[in-house]
Formats: structure tokens, C-alpha cells, sequence
């Protein structure tokens, strides 16, 4: 699983990473049967505690589904902490430099001396100082993938969140264009509404919501409903 997913990643292949949105295990093994490549325990924002994460990410291996954790801070002990939980790999937000990045794959070093390089490591690049040393953060090694926090860099760039202002929309194309210039993976949040347009600026970690894909499978499925009946079985 995560050599495969590693190996779609370097490739700059497109990798869909979906976060359930609700801790459950059941769930995480009904995502296997989707087009997804990984699964984001999301502990930043998200409901998971430290408990689910482990059962969720026993799921994951179990129906062969890779399996990252999004942390709520990049402190050591958190790391160590997630880590040791059976995932695959992780996501850490709130890095502000360069340096910060280089100490998070220390730690997974640290927690897997013997097989590190086998763990994913995906970091955040979200804050308007992490964008100015972008050059850096590329010459780290052992980063799998900068992911674009679209949503906090914009906050970060005094937008409150706003990342569809075109001030704001410049600087992630920009940065977009940095990483993929560089031969790096770049991830970004996307929708039904833009997933077209990160495609075409660099993206290849593709990052969506559970709530999102189904509201766009039930909008799908309500236009069927309201077509007019057809075939044998249909009511004249």
C-alpha cells in the first residue's frame, strides 16, 4: 500500500486522498470500494481521537487502503504518538519554516529508525512565511509531498480564509507552480468546482471530503430522478 502510493506520488501521478469526515472504521472500509488512493485521518480540525485513529487505520490496512493522519500540531510527542498508530504515514500542518519541516522528518526518523523511508511524510505549506522559504522546505529530503493550505495561507495573507480572492488565487498558482517546477508533488484541496483547474496548475494530491463527494453523488442522483421515465418499466 504505501510503496504504491509512494510510487504515484514520486511519479507525479494524480492520488485522490479523501478525509471521512466522521470517526469510523466501517466507513474508512467502504471508502476501499471508491476510486480513493488514501484515506486523512484528520485530527486537526476533526472529530478522530488517538483510539479511532487506530481502528480507522486498521480498516485501512485490512481492506488495503493507505492510511495518513492528519496531526493537530507538529510538537514531537504528537507525532510519535500518531505515528505509532499504525498508519502509513502523516500530514502536518502549522509549520511556519523550513526548519520546522526538517525537525518533523527527524521525528519520523526517530520513530522508525530502521524503516523510515517507508513512511509518507506529507507537510503544509499554509502560512505566508512557509511560502517565502518554499525554496527551502523543496531542498529538505523526506518529504513526500507539500500540500497547499489553501484555506490558512489565505488567512495568513490577511484574507480571513478567502482563498478564491484573486490576489490569493495568484500566490497558490505561484506556489503551485514553484513546487512543480522543482519535480516535487504538490497537493491541494479541491472540489467538483475547481478539481480541473489544480490539475492543469501542477496538483497531484488530490484532497477532498466524504461530505463533498456525496453531495455531489446525491446531486447526480436527484437529476436521474427528476428525468422523465424511460424503458419498460416506465408509467404511461
Amino acid at each position: 500500500m504505501t510503496a504504491r502510493f509512494k510510487a504515484k506520488l514520486a511519479a507525479r501521478q494524480p492520488v485522490v486522498v479523501m478525509n471521512p469526515d466522521y470517526p469510523s472504521a466501517s466507513l474508512v472500509e467502504f471508502l476501499a470500494r471508491l476510486v480513493v488512493d488514501a484515506v486523512m485521518l484528520d485530527t486537526e480540525p476533526g472529530r478522530p481521537d488517538v483510539e479511532s485513529v487506530e481502528e480507522m487505520a486498521r480498516a485501512a490496512r485490512a481492506a488495503g487502503l493507505c492510511a495518513l493522519v492528519r496531526i493537530f500540531s507538529p510538537e514531537p510527542w504528537v507525532i510519535e504518538r500518531y505515528m505509532l498508530r499504525g498508519v502509513h504515514g502523516i500530514v502536518v500542518p502549522r509549520l511556519d519554516s523550513a526548519a520546522a519541516a526538517r525537525r518533523v522528518v527527524e521525528d519520523v526518523h526517530y520513530c522508525f529508525p530502521g524503516n523510515a523511508e517507508e513512511k509518507i511524510v506529507v507537510v503544509q505549506i499554509e502560512t505566508a512565511n512557509a511560502v517565502a522559504e518554499l525554496d527551502r522546505f523543496l531542498a529538505i529530503e523526506g518529504i513526500d509531498c507539500l500540500f497547499i493550505g489553501s484555506v490558512d495561507l489565505a488567512k495568513s495573507l490577511g484574507h480571513q480564509g478567502d482563498f478564491r480572492k484573486p490576489e490569493v488565487m495568484a500566490v497558490l498558482e505561484q506556489t503551485l507552480a514553484r513546487i512543480a517546477a522543482a519535480g516535487k508533488p504538490a497537493g491541494m484541496m479541491v472540489k467538483e468546482d475547481d478539481v480541473g483547474h489544480w490539475r492543469s496548475k501542477g496538483a497531484t494530491f488530490l484532497y477532498n471530503h466524504l461530505n463533498d463527494y456525496a453531495l455531489i453523488g446525491a446531486r447526480r442522483f436527484n437529476a436521474l430522478v427528476d428525468e422523465p421515465a424511460t424503458g419498460p418499466g416506465a408509467i404511461r
